[in-house]
């Protein structure tokens, strides 16, 4: 029986999010059932539809595939439960790598929620796919050098990959302790091609800003740019980011960003710019330069608007657009300070 890899609970929280589902699909149809992985973009909470049909009799289930480390709780089980209705289908089932708690349990038996949690899920793929492990044990063993299509340098680990949707196209977020790359995979679970669409440093990330299901990434060196990303766990990728800031705010960081009209406003330790929504930087004015501030306008029906000074061989007034004129003013002001 030499040769022989089964399935581990460490592998499945190796892969892919989107190959988990693939996965999980791919097992209910080794177990004789129909089943496809939903639209990404699209899926309204379901990952996988299961069906069965046999002598003109038809059972369909809607599938959520759980790639956690935590006990799934009641909370996401409650709102699951909901699709049976919705969809009109035979219930539910829930797929985790970890664990339930006792109410979600109870939860689901009065919802007709069906419960895979992590150690049955490793049961079931050694039972029914037993030969695919060995498969995907290959590429996760690759994965102390590589991660995806990145191949890693010595020292840099992955802290997180996620599915995200990075300027309207849907991609794999993959932050490490130094690096960001957006991942484009292609082909099926077991022949992936995955692609490294852009790579940017770490060092290089100025900051970013969570504008609601958002984040707004802030990169640049002598230009800024504006990087918007949906990730599918924005908390995550919330969390990841911010435990990165020790190694990227020792030069320049960002204090401040708004999206006005057709501009992104940005306010760092340095500088003071707006770029198109488009991506083309529109003006810049380093603090050192800036040798005043007012906020004009206080009409019912007018609004504020920030006027910054500035002082290049004359000085040159600009004019800024933001909600909170008064309390843009005053950050600018304690930047200027600061510079």
């Amino acid at each position: 029986m030499t040769g022989i890899t089964n399935w581990s609970l460490d592998q499945l929280l190796e892969i892919d999010p989107f190959d988990l589902e693939n996965l999980v699909a791919f097992l209910f149809r080794n177990m004789g059932y129909k089943a496809n992985v939903t639209s990404r973009s699209k899926d309204g909470g379901v990952d996988v539809e299961v069906k069965l049909e046999h002598f003109g009799l038809s059972h369909r289930w809607l599938v959520q595939v759980k790639r956690y480390l935590n006990p799934v709780g009641v909370k996401e089980v409650r709102e699951y439960s909901s699709l049976r209705y919705r969809e009109k289908v035979d219930g539910v089932i829930i797929v985790t790598t970890s664990t339930f708690t006792e109410d979600a349990y109870r939860e689901a038996t009065e919802h007709n929620v069906k419960l895979i949690e992590g150690q049955l899920l490793v049961s079931m793929l050694n039972h029914y796919c037993g030969d695919a492990a060995k498969n995907v044990s290959d590429g996760v063993e690759k994965n102390s050098i590589t991660s995806g299509g990145a191949v890693l340098k010595t020292g840099e680990s992955v802290h997180l990959r996620e599915p995200a949707t990075v300027e309207g196209t849907r991609l794999t977020l993959v932050i490490t302790n130094r690096n960001i790359y957006f991942e484009q995979n292609s082909g099926g679970l077991f022949s992936k091609k995955p692609e490294i669409s852009r790579r940017i440093e770490v060092r290089d990330l100025v900051g970013f800003s969570n504008l609601k299901k958002d984040i707004l990434l802030v990169v640049g060196k002598k230009k800024f740019e504006v990087i918007r990303i949906q990730p599918k766990d924005i908390l995550k990728v919330l969390n990841v980011l911010e435990q990165l800031k020790t190694d990227y705010m020792r030069g320049e960081s960002l204090l401040r960003l708004e999206q006005a009209k057709n501009n992104f406003v940005i306010l760092t330790n340095r500088r003071l710019a707006t770029i198109a929504l488009g991506g083309e930087e529109s003006l810049e004015l380093k603090l050192k330069n800036i040798v005043g501030s007012e906020v004009a306008g206080s009409g019912m029906f007018s609004r504020q608007k920030l006027i910054i000074s500035e002082f290049c061989e004359a000085v040159k007034k600009h004019v800024f657009e933001v909600n909170d004129a008064k309390g843009w003013k005053n950050q600018i002001d304690e930047a200027v300070r600061s510079a």
